[in-house]
């Protein structure tokens, strides 16, 4: 099964962005990975390497099946990055 992700635009300073993986039926995998920064400017470099080693471990947890991929038209699935739902939650009282 072929796997390929967006490389999408990295805002000013961020810190990390959002990326996308898609397999060959149309479904997705997002997770959000952490932007590599030389001398004040996204390395450019380290970004394409760090891309391709998440499209590596994508592909492996895949394969020993602890990640899937869902429809992204299906509003059920609008966030599957890990932790989406406790980051969206409210906080606990008194915590």
């Amino acid at each position: 099964m072929a796997i390929t992700y967006n490389n999408p635009e990295i805002a000013n300073n961020a810190t990390s962005v959002e990326v996308t993986f898609t397999n060959d039926e149309g479904k997705v995998f997002k997770r959000h990975i952490n932007v590599p920064y030389k001398d004040g400017a996204v390395d450019a470099d380290g970004w394409a390497v760090r891309l391709e080693e998440h499209l590596a471990a994508v592909k492996h947890k895949v394969s020993v099946g602890v990640v899937s991929f869902v429809d992204p038209t299906d509003p059920a699935n609008a966030n599957t990055a890990p932790g989406a739902a406790a980051a969206a939650a409210p906080a606990p009282i008194g915590g």
